[in-house]
């Protein structure tokens, strides 16, 4: 895994639920910033609203957060036990950087914080 040091970034973002809930095309704005991976893995039913406002904070707050140009299609979020965390499409993200997340949401708001840091050796 390599010793981290230094805080690159960090980055937060808040969705209101009701924006997602009330998208025209709710298919098409997943496919904007979800992987096809990530596309495979949208709940159906009640739960899909929350999914979609929370995978968009993350996406967010990572690139906000990140010291690099990132498109949502350049990593995607995974669970690790019940934790999300980021996998990078490019082998050198992985390398050089790690990415904590924390995210939650209400009825009303998912918000998402990300913290990069930078991974040496």
């Amino acid at each position: 895994m390599g010793k981290l040091f230094g805080i690159l970034g960090i980055g937060i973002d808040i969705v209101e639920l009701a924006d997602i809930r009330n998208a025209r095309f709710k298919e098409r704005f997943a496919e904007y910033f979800l992987t096809g991976k990530e596309m495979k893995r949208v709940p159906k039913g009640s739960k899909k609203i929350e999914f979609l406002a929370s995978r968009f904070a993350v996406k967010e707050a990572v690139i906000k957060a990140f010291p690099e140009k990132l498109k949502p299609h350049d990593f995607s979020i995974q669970k690790k036990g019940t934790h999300p965390h980021i996998v990078f499409s490019l082998k050198k993200n992985e390398l050089l950087y790690t990415v904590h997340l924390s995210l939650s949401h209400t009825a009303h708001v998912a918000v998402a914080t990300a913290i990069v840091l930078a991974r040496k050796g």
